[in-house]
């Protein structure tokens, strides 16, 4: 997105729909049996040593196929020539959003099982929920610091312009649209919603001049 549609608010350039865009990630809600995780995270290192440093902990919370196959990967990474034989499959938006919040570094995507993220587990209620997200939850932990990013920003966007500005702006990937949060979006603005996971990448600081700014418009 142009910068010219964006608001500058604490030296960071914001996209103005979050103050009106209204966003809620209720999977019991939209029954929308977490559709979002089809296609798995993209992962850069540092998030994979944190992850499987917990591995088998992990592991624990999945059915006993999906343990097998992790298992017999050896990773929670996937090999992307196996994966995408045709080459990348990740659209470009959400690739950009990734590379530039972690500076440009490689990246690859978690294992994807039955044509879903191979970290998922499905409860007793049958929903499908994200084994890593659990355990973050079940040990005390705030999930929006110990999850993958590319999952915890989504559908936002922070990253760096070339210049060094700080960007918080909005994924929109096209190939998502038929998500049921996307598709009917309910619930609080953005900037509401999203709160932990705004003050986890830029700070409780800006925060709160992002919230100043909200009630003055």
């Amino acid at each position: 997105m142009s910068s010219k549609k964006f608001v500058e608010i604490g030296s960071v350039l914001v996209n103005p729909e979050i103050f009106t865009r209204p966003y809620t990630c209720d999977v019991v809600g939209y029954d929308c049996k977490s559709q979002c995780c089809y296609r798995a995270c993209i992962v850069p290192e540092q998030e994979t040593k944190r992850i499987e440093a917990n591995f088998d902990d992990i592991l624990a919370y999945l059915s006993p196929e999906n343990r097998a196959v992790l298992k017999k990967n050896g990773t929670i990474l996937a090999d992307c020539k196996k994966q995408c034989p045709k080459g990348c499959e990740i659209h470009d938006d959400e690739a950009q959003a990734i590379k530039r919040a972690f500076g440009g570094k490689e990246f690859r995507c978690v294992l994807i099982h039955n044509n879903i993220c191979s970290l998922l587990y499905t409860n007793k209620e049958g929903l499908k929920y994200c084994a890593v997200h659990t355990y973050a939850m079940d040990k005390g932990l705030v999930w929006e610091e110990y999850k993958f990013a590319d999952c915890v920003q989504y559908p936002l966007a922070f990253y760096s312009t070339d210049e060094g500005k700080q960007v918080l702006s909005i994924q929109d990937t096209p190939y998502l649209d038929h998500i049921p949060c996307m598709k009917n979006p309910k619930g609080e603005p953005m900037y509401k919603s999203l709160k932990k996971t705004i003050e986890t990448y830029l700070g409780k600081d800006f925060y709160k001049e992002l919230e100043a700014y909200a009630k003055k418009k």
